[in-house]
């Protein structure tokens, strides 16, 4: 039998094209498997050398067969990706460079290239190399969501708030559901640095820019109620401090002391209590009752107050109902019954030292700080005053 590569040229032209068609194509799949097979030997010789932190042996085999096929990129990234994961930074960050340096790089792959080596440094903590990748980035695709969103990371954890705006403003006409609420948290850190400095224009300013972009901003709200408070404006900061709890009820026990201050201080008290009562209706699950129990007792006496707190206890039993009954029983017993009450709020005081005041909705985070964006998941206006029908 006479194999197709034996045959003579001028013989190929006699052969009907069909045959011809089949002859070429058997050629070119023996090429491409023999051009297969030693890509994989050496790809894996490669990864051996680099697995042997002989990383300037590996990279010579990798660059060489990756300018050889241009195509075979994605595995390059791959392994960048999985060093990365592990830890392996240095490595990962060798794989890029190799790519990046190359001037035989197509221009189709080089942002996804510096995005890789972006995300090296990144994860290296090298902030500032970081940077210049993504800003490179933009050059080619100014709307990167990638090179934006690892911007505003950068200027995050460098606490630049201004760049951080001025990058997180680019994506929000696309998504202002998630963009909104971070813009509104980093004019708020604009409104602190303004407070320390007792610039109190700027402090207004950023605090209504924060509503501007999210309309629930608690901690503007906040913010604006406290200056009006202290300009002597207890209506205004009365109006801030009740509104936030169709912005976020969760928040009210930040601001029940300064909500009654503010009552107080324009003599409103029946309103206060008109509204403490309503309140109790609507957000049971709050830890409010020491604040209402309070005015109760400023208006109606220590029985009543005790009266609600133990009606309160039943409903929704927690450390601070108990505490409460406690305090106002110890008002009103005997000698034994006093003694007995001081060491049982004794104990409840301990045990409410070392339960948490505050806990992140989203990761589970607990603290007795507040912190406006969690230290464990880095969210947002995520921990929140614990309930009453959280756990202890």
């Amino acid at each position: 039998m006479i194999e197709f590569s034996e045959i003579p040229g001028w013989g190929l032209a006699l052969l009907p094209p069909v045959i011809l068609a089949a002859w070429f194509f058997s050629r070119r799949q023996k090429r491409e498997h023999t051009l297969k097979k030693r890509f994989s030997t050496e790809y894996f010789k490669g990864l051996n050398y680099l697995l042997n932190d002989e990383q300037g042996k590996a990279l010579d085999i990798f660059v060489r067969l990756v300018e050889s096929d241009w195509e075979t990129i994605d595995t390059h990234f791959a392994l960048g990706r999985i060093f990365r994961k592990n830890g392996e930074i240095d490595k990962a960050i060798n794989i890029h460079q190799g790519l990046i340096t190359r001037p035989s790089l197509p221009e189709r792959y080089r942002k996804e290239v510096l995005l890789e080596l972006g995300y090296d440094y990144l994860g290296a903590g090298w902030f500032d190399r970081a940077e210049g990748l993504f800003k490179e980035v933009l050059n080619y695709d100014p709307k990167s969501e990638k090179a934006l969103r690892n911007l505003i990371l950068i200027y995050q954890q460098e606490k630049d708030w201004r760049k951080a705006i001025d990058t997180a403003v680019i994506l929000f006409g696309e998504d202002p559901a998630n963009m909104g609420p971070m813009i509104s948290q980093y004019y708020c850190e604009l409104a602190d640095i303004a407070q320390n400095r007792n610039d109190l224009n700027q402090v207004e300013h950023n605090a209504n820019q924060a509503l501007r972009y999210d309309a629930l901003s608690v901690r503007a709200s906040i913010l604006l109620a406290e200056l009006a408070m202290n300009a002597g404006d207890c209506k205004k900061a009365i109006r801030l401090f009740e509104g936030i709890e169709k912005q976020d009820a969760e928040f009210l026990p930040l601001v029940i002391d300064r909500l009654i201050e503010c009552h107080d201080r324009i003599g409103a008290s029946m309103e206060l209590l008109k509204y403490l009562n309503g309140l109790n209706r609507r957000q049971q699950q709050l830890p409010l009752v020491e604040a209402h129990a309070r005015v109760i007792e400023s208006h109606e006496g220590a029985a009543a107050a005790l009266e609600f707190v133990t009606a309160n206890l039943r409903r929704a039993p927690s450390l601070q109902t108990v505490s409460s009954v406690m305090e106002y029983l110890s008002e009103q017993g005997g000698e034994n019954t006093a003694s007995m009450l001081a060491d049982l709020k004794t104990a409840v005081a301990s045990i409410r030292k070392v339960d948490c005041r505050h806990r992140c909705r989203k990761c589970g985070f607990r603290s007795n700080t507040l912190y406006w964006m969690c230290p464990s998941c880095h969210s947002w206006a995520s921990v929140k005053p614990c309930c009453l029908s959280e756990p202890a």
